[in-house]
């Protein structure tokens, strides 16, 4: 019989240090100040002394103190990754304004005047905590300043690397520099195939455990040539986006 009393006990230990590893002795003092750790030395009548999470240790006499509870050491851990919305990543779309800038916008070359700006696929995802993969499949368009003829137009695929940022529980920042390819149409006519920088921002702020909402503003810039017209065309726009994203786990 003491045979199974001692193997009882013996099983019972982990599980009461595990227990007891889940609380944390919390301090209320008089001038409203709350300490968290474990209490390390106690003077009845007198004084304690507690180390707390970061290893500082503080005395603090009894008339001093208001309270000393024990509470769960993991609950703001668990209340905040249950509360937090982050998540590996994202896929969404977003349209917005497409605004010429340098030659492109100028009266004496590219004529261009603000458009629309496409992102057909809005993708990103993290290896890490703040470090992933970004791409996007986008078109867009901006009018001439000629009567009669048709805008420019132009899209393609870029892909680059992700920084990621949590700003809050349901906001996160993201900053996307990418670069690929774009074919860009000449009066309806004459395409062009040339590489593309994009230099980008996103803003996400998570409307539910599936979704969220984005705000983006990029500069992109390419430079095609149109052989049949022997020229090359400078596009520089700085896009500013409204979108919506799936959240992937």
């Amino acid at each position: 019989m003491k045979k199974y009393l001692a193997l009882l006990l013996f099983a019972l230990i982990p599980t009461m240090s595990f227990g007891q590893s889940n609380y944390q002795d919390v301090v209320y003092l008089n001038n409203g100040s709350i300490i968290r750790g474990t209490i390390i030395e106690q003077v009845p009548n007198k004084s304690i002394k507690i180390e707390t999470a970061d290893r500082n240790v503080f005395v603090y006499q009894i008339d001093e103190i208001e309270k000393i509870i024990k509470d769960t050491f993991y609950r703001e851990k668990a209340d905040f990754k249950s509360n937090s919305d982050r998540r590996k990543g994202f896929i969404g779309l977003s349209l917005g304004a497409s605004i010429p800038v340098g030659d492109f916008g100028d009266l004496y070359n590219g004529l261009a005047k603000t458009g629309i700006h496409l992102n057909l696929i809005n993708f990103g995802y993290l290896f890490s905590e703040n470090f992933g993969i970004t791409a996007t499949w986008f078109g867009a368009a901006n009018p001439i300043n000629v009567a009669g003829l048709d805008p420019w137009s132009y899209g393609g695929i870029m892909t680059g690397p992700l920084l990621s940022f949590p700003l809050s529980q349901k906001v996160e920042w993201d900053f996307r520099p990418m670069m690929g390819y774009s074919v860009t149409t000449f009066i309806g006519t004459e395409q062009a195939l040339s590489f593309a920088l994009n230099i980008g921002t996103v803003f996400k702020v998570n409307a539910g455990s599936k979704m969220s909402l984005l705000l983006s503003a990029d500069y992109f810039s390419t430079k095609p040539e149109f052989i049949d017209f022997g020229f090359e065309q400078s596009i520089s726009t700085i896009s500013l986006g409204f979108g919506v994203a799936y959240r992937l786990k």
